[in-house]
């Protein structure tokens, strides 16, 4: 009896030693490399004695379960993509064609980056590109450029179903913005600017047969080459609305009526 408990009391004593030496051996075994940050992810090498190496993945984002609000943990910065989903108009010259809201479209599709300055401030700009489409209220009013610049002239060879003239811009704007402590409150102010990719006049009508066909003006309308301008854009919760205002003539000086474009709509 003595020497089967001295057998286990010695066996206990070696597995004690055994496994200490082993969590020794395991913590001298690893050497913590470095840490460092791929896209929203915190990357961790460890290196062991072996040659190995060991690495870690910890997401960037910190969840709060109360009100289901992500945020970034020691995230300065911010980037993706973002669309206006907005209506066009203009205003200026009373002897201008009426602008319909509906069917004149300006989505926008625009990459961001937000800089995150402090608690309460941040800096965001985009670069991106929009499309402005300006449909006239009268059907049977079709744009035309002439020699002398543009007209607007009714259609007689048909009956109008619709009518507008469209441009295209490269844009880049700067939105400095302020935010409430829980974020569900955000307003900004800031420039923009735009070089126009292209532009054209459409007209969709039913002949006297009562064919649907189009004609194209397919060449700049003397829309400007050049835009710029102020943008707000106001956030409650979820919700991002903006609006744009052109400082400039939308066309070029004695080629067009004197108007400044406007647009506003919602940011996705």
């Amino acid at each position: 009896m003595k020497k089967t408990i001295l057998f286990l009391a010695a066996s206990c004593l070696l597995s004690w030693v055994t496994f200490a030496q082993d969590s020794t051996s395991t913590e001298q075994a690893t050497i913590r490399v470095r840490t460092f940050s791929l896209f929203d992810t915190n990357v961790t090498v460890i290196k062991n004695q072996d040659g190995s190496k060991t690495w870690e993945f910890e997401d960037k984002w910190k969840t709060y379960e109360g009100d289901e609000v992500r945020i970034f943990v020691n995230r300065k910065s911010s980037t993706g993509l973002i669309f206006d989903i907005g209506i066009n108009s203009w205003v200026g010259d009373d002897t201008a064609p009426a602008v319909r809201p509906w069917g004149s479209w300006n989505p926008a599709i625009n990459f961001y980056h937000q800089y995150r300055a402090g608690k309460n401030f941040h800096l965001k700009s985009t670069l991106g590109v929009s499309w402005y489409n300006f449909k006239f209220e009268e059907r049977n009013l079709q744009a035309l450029r002439t020699p002398d610049g543009l007209i607007f002239e009714p259609f007689e060879d048909g009956t109008g179903i619709k009518s507008k003239i469209s441009a295209s811009f490269a844009n880049i704007a700067v939105i400095p913005t302020l935010k409430s402590n829980n974020g569900q409150f955000r307003i900004g102010a800031g420039p923009y600017a735009g070089y126009r990719l292209g532009g054209r006049g459409k007209l969709v009508y039913r002949d006297d047969n009562g064919n649907r066909r189009r004609e194209f003006q397919k060449t700049n309308m003397f829309v400007n080459d050049f835009r710029y301008g102020g943008r707000l854009e106001i956030g409650v919760g979820d919700v991002d609305l903006f609006f744009n205002y052109d400082f400039n003539d939308l066309f070029q000086s004695d080629r067009g009526p004197k108007l400044n474009a406007i647009s506003f709509g919602i940011i996705l």
